[in-house]
């Protein structure tokens, strides 16, 4: 519920801001407090000479045919660019507190004069380099009204040569009030992507680990804030350098597209990454080209927009086509954000287009319109999330209660199983010690037999215990192991040879290789013999009569591989990929005259595992099974042991471990 009431509340903030936002507008244009200077202007090509006093002689010019007039809405249609142009306009004689003049121009350096005397300068006049749209207040003296004012202006571009976009006098207070109301919504959806965008990025390397699809998210949501504060007008009362500001917007805006390329090739899962590759190859090129032409003064920066804005366009309508075509394959939650993405993606189709062939277009975009429906789907689609999230972690929690109840049953069960097991495995013992020639008789008949049948079956029923138990034990992370610098190699050996009569008496060869001698490494003994004992006990299961086994050992430096092999009856290829679940068996049609749980191969697996290594099967039906156990070599801090003790021989492995694992044969 917190969570929902946060995204509600953040759609509600939203809308606030574009309420307050265009109220703020709506007023500002109706009723400023400034008063634009729109009529009486005039122009003059050229550049004025200098007289002898080191003054401009226009400024004492009466002849007026030589002044044109024009709009502030235009600009005067000179044909020569890296030229100059003198305009002037005579001020109103309205008397404002703190007087100053907003003035508004793009592309060019100019000079203000008033009475023969420079009162504002911006730039140095021959400056080729990109400058890009700034506006200035200029302040005024106290007497003011009805005097002209002079502007000298030199350009870079021949289409905005002597442009001017506003002039305006008023109170200076009014001027920044009217420039925070106008771009404020700008601004506060620019920051507000640009903080998102940082806050995913630092939650992308923190909790997921670097994982590339948000990282390029985060980047293009960055760079698209970085942008629309770049092109809006409130930056400047942070930080007053316009040819920053003109290359932090270039960069970040040529940055977009090959973010956004990264991030919808990710989305994608690389389907389309063959045109995604070329959208961010192009622009990363044209980026390069671009800052290479205007470093060497080849171009200007600028001179590259309408192709950036063009094949921005086009890009984004590609992928737009993509999301389209693949809208229906996907769930509630993915369609809302398409649909939201989509919106996004039609705004900077709009605003491109109208950039790249629109001479006459606004300082007004609709990217900031397009974002505002784009956090809003991002807010539902949060909060669809987040409920999904939360049923299915109460399902979840439901089946781990389950799951830990079982696994108790099982421990419970187990227990009181083995117990009673003891006891008859105990007695059975007794008996054979207290009976000599190993002859039990009842009514004169031998019954040794028998008591071998319960022998045998009471080590079945053991071994079915002590796996459960164990896979209990490891379940609830009791079960550890107890590493200990020891002969890999003599370890395995030992374990062979153990049980290398046992595999003879039943016709079937078993054969030992190893390309090194010794390799001690961290591991738990009594593991180590676990896993061997089973992996050769299902090899003697499932070899007949005259078959061999092969346990080899390779030294692959860092690793150690072990392999079990053999020549049975080998693994279906449709059942290799189940053999090390839990409770599955091979083939049930084998389970008849091979007795097995399917739980040894589950627990080998975990014991592996238990050791950093793994195992995998290489199987030929009716040809013979090849397990490969691969483990790390590592030494063991705490060698708990004590360092002269000999490496286990055959006498320290109990014959009971090997009745109990071979008991199922």
């Amino acid at each position: 519920m917190r969570k929902t009431a946060i995204c509600i509340l953040g759609i509600i903030i939203i809308l606030i801001l574009i309420v307050v936002s265009n109220i703020g507008r709506f007023s500002f244009e109706k009723e400023s407090a400034l008063t634009p200077v729109n009529s009486g202007w005039q122009y003059r090509a050229g550049d004025s000479p200098i007289d002898k006093n080191g003054k401009f002689s226009w400024f004492y010019d009466n002849n007026n045919a030589l002044w044109k007039d024009f709009s502030v809405h235009s600009h005067p249609n000179i044909n020569n660019s890296n030229s100059y142009l003198w305009e002037r306009v005579k001020l109103p004689k309205q008397n404002y507190r703190d007087p100053s003049i907003y003035f508004y121009t793009k592309k060019q350096d100019f000079q203000v004069f008033m009475d023969g005397e420079r009162i504002y300068s911006f730039g140095n006049l021959n400056n080729k380099k990109l400058q890009g749209s700034f506006w200035h207040t200029i302040d005024l003296p106290n007497i003011y009204g009805g005097k002209v004012i002079y502007i000298r202006m030199h350009s870079i571009d021949k289409g905005a040569l002597g442009e001017i976009i506003n002039f305006e006098v008023g109170s200076k207070a009014d001027e920044i009030v009217n420039i925070i109301m106008w771009d404020f919504l700008n601004f506060t959806m620019a920051l507000l992507f640009v903080v998102i965008g940082i806050i995913s990025l630092f939650v992308s390397f923190i909790r997921l680990r670097g994982k590339q699809l948000f990282i390029y998210a985060s980047l293009c949501c960055i760079c698209a804030g970085i942008w629309l504060i770049s092109m809006g007008s409130m930056n400047q009362m942070f930080i007053y350098a316009p040819e920053f500001w003109g290359y932090i917007k270039m960069i970040s805006g040529y940055s977009i597209p090959i973010t956004f390329g990264l991030f919808i090739n990710k989305l994608f899962n690389s389907k389309f990454s063959k045109m995604f590759n070329i959208i961010v190859v192009f622009h990363m090129l044209l980026l390069v080209v671009s800052l290479l032409g205007d470093f060497f003064n080849v171009m200007g920066m600028t001179a590259t927009l309408p192709v950036y804005f063009f094949s921005f366009s086009l890009s984004t309508i590609m992928v737009m086509i993509v999301i389209i075509k693949n809208y229906s394959k996907h769930d509630v939650e993915v369609k809302i954000f398409s649909l939201g993405f989509i919106a996004l993606c039609f705004s900077g189709i709009f605003d491109g287009f109208n950039w790249a062939f629109n001479p006459n277009h606004t300082q007004s975009y609709l990217t900031q319109w397009g974002m505002i429906i784009f956090l809003i789907s991002l807010c539902i689609v949060v909060n669809l999330h987040y409920a999904k999230a939360k049923d299915d972690a109460i399902k979840y929690e439901k089946k781990l209660i389950e799951s830990q109840q079982q696994l108790k049953f099982f421990s419970n069960i187990s227990h009181e199983l083995r117990t009673p097991l003891n006891s008859i495995l105990s007695s059975l013992q007794l008996l054979n010690i207290s009976i000599p020639d190993d002859s039990i008789k009842i009514n004169g008949k031998d019954a040794s037999d028998y008591f071998d049948v319960m022998r045998l079956n009471s080590f079945r029923l053991l071994k079915l215990v002590n796996n459960l138990i164990d896979i209990n034990k490891i379940d609830a992370g009791y079960l550890k192991a107890d590493f200990q610098n020891k002969d890999i190699v003599s370890v395995v050996e030992d374990i062979t040879q153990s049980i290398a009569n046992y595999i003879k008496s039943k016709g079937i060869s078993i054969i030992f290789d190893t390309d090194v001698e010794e390799k001690v490494m961290a591991c738990d003994i009594e593991k180590i013999e676990r896993i061997m004992l089973n992996l050769l006990s299902n090899a003697v299961k499932f070899s007949k009569e005259g078959g061999e086994i092969y346990v080899e050992i390779h030294d692959a430096d860092t690793e150690v591989v072990i392999t079990v092999a053999d020549t049975g009856i080998g693994i279906m290829a449709d059942k290799l990929n189940d053999i090390f679940k839990r409770f599955v068996q091979v083939d049930k049609s084998f389970t008849r005259s091979h007795e097995g749980s399917g739980i040894g191969l589950s627990l080998v697996k975990e014991l592996v595992e238990m050791h950093g290594g793994n195992i995998a099967v290489e199987s030929e039906y009716g040809r013979g099974s090849k397990f490969m156990i691969t483990l790390p070599v590592k030494q063991a801090e705490n060698d708990t042991l004590n360092e002269n003790m000999k490496i286990m021989e055959i006498e320290d492995i109990h014959n009971e471990k090997i009745n109990i694992e071979f008991s199922d044969i």
